[in-house]
């Protein structure tokens, strides 16, 4: 009776792990094997004993390597889809998390990704919780769908837009073959959450907007700063208040420092320091959508609607930029304007309907971010987890 029972019950997490996972063959075999062992057991118990009482060490070796494998396959069940340990790359999420420490992702938020690289089959199992704004994650960058064979780390797309004469470059400067990669294999940025699916994002003189609302931004935000005292004034308030970088920019003295140490600052010294902000409708070729005629740059920018899943958007030669690379790229259409007119597949249509949803992401460092101001939407697919919050500073 206890054989049955635990046999039963062992079905039954089989068969409730493969609808989770969505994996068939694995589980049915597992079950097959069960079947048969609780269908042949007197014989199974037979032969048990028979290789037992002759052929002791070859049980016991075959016994390691079961529950190896066994072992092995639930460890790479847990790194794939449940939690995994990584290394943090850069500095653009300091001081939440510093460059090169080790933190975990988990994957459960918000849930094990499946088929990314094709936006028609790709889905997300059922995980634990919705990412909220404000959560730090990990994911994939989109635009490293093509890289340089010689400067990987960099980005292609950036490259490109920098440098008029970007073909030629590659050549004299050998900076080697393009490379596609698939979504799974692009390189990993950790970023925080500014605007999900569905949201209006704005920024307006270096202030994030979220529908409207002024952003509430967490301590951690590092905003540069023009000091606007003598030079001895800031030496001593430096010295008092520890800011956490400066330098000369174009004559002027730029201050970095944290939202939560310039909340601190005492009035007098928060009167020496204004905003260090881009002017007003000075284009950043940079900047998303990369159109001068939009006049946005990483101060001023939007608004932009991220666009929600099942949701329908008015294509229009004002908003076609914003959204090229969303409908064409990620979710695989033929997008263009030919005689005028916006084509969708071949069909004259100013309508889509997103697959997928999308979110707006921003460093904490936002001096030395390369974020979604920087090259866009951030598509579902390439979201791999969230940083849990006990692993922030």
């Amino acid at each position: 009776m206890y054989k049955l029972v635990y046999n039963l019950l062992l079905s039954v997490l089989i068969i409730g792990a493969a609808l989770w996972f969505h994996i068939i063959w694995i589980p049915l075999a597992a079950l097959i094997f069960l079947w048969v062992k609780w269908r042949y057991r007197k014989e199974y118990s037979t032969q048990k004993a028979r290789i037992l009482r002759k052929h002791k060490n070859i049980y016991a070796f075959f016994s390691i390597i079961l529950i190896s494998s066994v072992g092995l396959g639930l460890g790479l069940l847990i790194y794939r889809f449940g939690v995994e340990l990584i290394s943090v790359p850069s500095a653009s999420m300091e001081k939440a998390i510093h460059p090169g420490e080790y933190i975990i992702v988990n994957k459960l938020v918000p849930g094990p990704r499946r088929f990314p690289e094709d936006p028609d089959r790709y889905f997300r199992m059922k995980g634990t919780a919705s990412l909220e704004r404000d959560d730090v994650i990990l994911f994939n960058f989109p635009e490293g769908d093509t890289i340089l064979e010689n400067r990987p780390d960099e980005s292609y797309y950036y490259l490109k837009r920098h440098y008029n004469n970007f073909d030629r470059l590659r050549q004299i400067r050998k900076w080697g073959n393009l490379v596609p990669l698939e979504v799974r294999k692009r390189p990993r940025f950790v970023k925080r959450v500014a605007g999900l699916p569905g949201d209006t994002i704005q920024i307006n003189n270096g202030t994030l907007y979220v529908n409207t609302h002024e952003a509430n931004l967490a301590p951690t935000i590092i905003k540069k700063f023009r000091w606007n005292a003598s030079e001895n004034a800031f030496r001593k308030a430096e010295k008092q208040f520890g800011f956490l970088n400066h330098y000369q920019q174009t004559g002027d003295l730029i201050v970095e420092m944290t939202k939560a140490t310039y909340v601190k600052l005492p009035e007098d010294i928060q009167q020496h320091l204004n905003a260090a902000l881009l002017e007003k409708n000075v284009p950043d070729i940079h900047t998303f959508p990369f159109d001068k005629s939009t006049g946005w740059n990483s101060d001023f920018l939007g608004p932009v609607i991220i666009p929600k899943q099942g949701d329908t958007v008015l294509l229009s030669l004002d908003n076609y930029k914003i959204y090229h690379r969303a409908i064409a790229v990620y979710e695989n259409n033929r997008l263009e304007i030919k005689n005028g007119k916006i084509r969708i597949n071949g069909r004259s249509d100013n309508r889509y309907v997103f697959k997928m949803n999308y979110y707006w992401v921003m460093g904490d460092n936002r001096p030395k971010s390369f974020d979604s101001r920087f090259w866009g939407l951030l598509p579902e697919n390439h979201i791999i987890g969230k940083i849990p919050e006990s692993f922030l500073h």
